[in-house]
């Protein structure tokens, strides 16, 4: 090659060299904006971190993990409708995201739509079958919105089941026992006597107990203490 070639390709692979350094520096500023962005999320500054995740979604759209991440904060203040959206827009890009049909079955639940809860949680534990907790909550949803005992019964045998080493396996146990009785009579929707309440009178149980990072499946959240049927197992997710 000679100089004069020389002196035209330098200049050319300079100003390459150039342009792929300026791309890699500003995907790795992205990445780090959504690493940043988790991170605030597991500190509960919920706010910074939904910020960076909409710069993130508009930036990365096919980031469904992100989309996950800012149902999780809307879900966390109540605004389920806006959870479900990204959530479903989530499982447009990984239809196997089985953390978000769980999501969506607690969605479903709040919103007292048993059926499509108990499908939701079903469909959750098909795709991944660590999240064995599902199985608490179909339980749950037959037992608090539908006022079904046997259905209850059977789902939380279910769980006890694949889920032997459970932390609550025992007060689980004993709620089974108790909901055979034939004397134990489910209060109806709307008394003055919560499940929980009735549930009592047979002795203390399903207290919330704080569970460990790695005995959760999925764990976008950390445990928080709970004192309602429902509460238990809540924030094992994303």
């Amino acid at each position: 090659m000679n100089k004069k070639r020389l002196l035209i390709t330098f200049p050319i692979l300079f100003l390459l060299f150039s342009l792929s350094e300026n791309l890699y520096s500003q995907k790795n500023k992205e990445e780090d904006n959504f690493k940043k962005a988790v991170k605030y999320f597991y500190q509960k500054k919920l706010e910074m971190a939904e910020i960076l995740l909409q710069e993130e979604v508009k930036k990365n759209p096919e980031n469904s993990l992100a989309y996950s991440y800012l149902g999780d904060i809307f879900f966390e203040k109540k605004r389920y409708d806006g959870a479900m959206t990204l959530y479903r827009k989530a499982l447009e890009i990984d239809p196997k995201g089985a953390e978000n049909y769980f999501r969506i079955g607690q969605i479903y639940y709040y919103k007292k739509d048993s059926e499509k809860a108990i499908d939701n949680f079903n469909l959750s534990y098909k795709l991944d079958k660590s999240l064995k907790f599902a199985y608490y909550h179909i339980g749950l949803s037959y037992l608090m919105l539908k006022r079904d005992k046997y259905a209850t019964i059977e789902s939380w045998e279910n769980f006890l089941k694949i889920a032997p080493e459970d932390v609550q396996y025992s007060r689980i146990q004993r709620a089974i026992e108790l909901l055979r009785d034939p004397n134990f009579v489910l209060p109806p929707p709307g008394s003055d006597i919560s499940i929980e309440e009735a549930l009592h009178l047979g002795g203390s149980l399903l207290e919330s107990v704080d569970r460990k990072a790695s005995e959760r499946a999925a764990g976008h959240e950390t445990k928080k203490t709970k004192t309602k049927l429902e509460g238990i197992y809540k924030d094992d997710l994303p």
